[in-house]
């Protein structure tokens, strides 16, 4: 497999940057930029201490990943970073069963897993960017404070 960062990521000069953020103000209302987002829906952003930060929205975790711009270079260019980050095996199989991003798209669980979903293509849809933020913000703004195990329902409509 040879993926490179931009098979891995969605051009973001066209998105409403400012919209993404909304629904996940709750966590990421220190952050000064979003730098990157990857074809799963997950956002790098950089913070007021100028180090980046990862935002996991299938588990609605901000991680610390580099402590500057320089540093996160770097460590883009570790392979087991990409493999945590950006699960390329995930994003072939996705385009190689036919599911091929349109602009201003990501893929985006159809069960959260932090809610049960499987990380499997199975459990993914090509979904538009900013519904996928809303939506994943907004679940897991919900369940933050819940303990682990707790029953969930959500019901989903058209």
């Amino acid at each position: 497999m040879d993926l490179h960062l931009d098979d891995l990521t969605i051009n973001i000069s066209n998105i409403n940057l400012a919209d993404l953020r909304k629904s996940w103000d709750w966590l990421i209302a220190d952050m000064t930029a979003i730098l990157m987002i990857s074809k799963l829906g997950d956002m790098f952003l950089k913070g007021k201490d100028d180090a980046i930060y990862w935002l996991d929205t299938s588990s609605g975790e901000l991680m610390k990943v580099a402590g500057n711009s320089d540093e996160f270079d770097l460590a883009l260019q570790d392979d087991d970073n990409i493999d945590n980050w950006f699960l390329p095996r995930l994003i072939e199989a996705l385009e190689d069963s036919g599911q091929i991003l349109a602009k201003n798209q990501v893929y985006s669980f159809i069960k959260p897993p932090v809610i049960g979903g499987e990380y499997g293509a199975i459990n993914l849809k090509t979904t538009d960017v900013s519904v996928h933020f809303a939506f994943t913000g907004q679940i897991l703004e919900q369940i933050k404070d819940l303990p682990n195990g707790t029953k969930v329902t959500i019901k989903l409509v058209d």
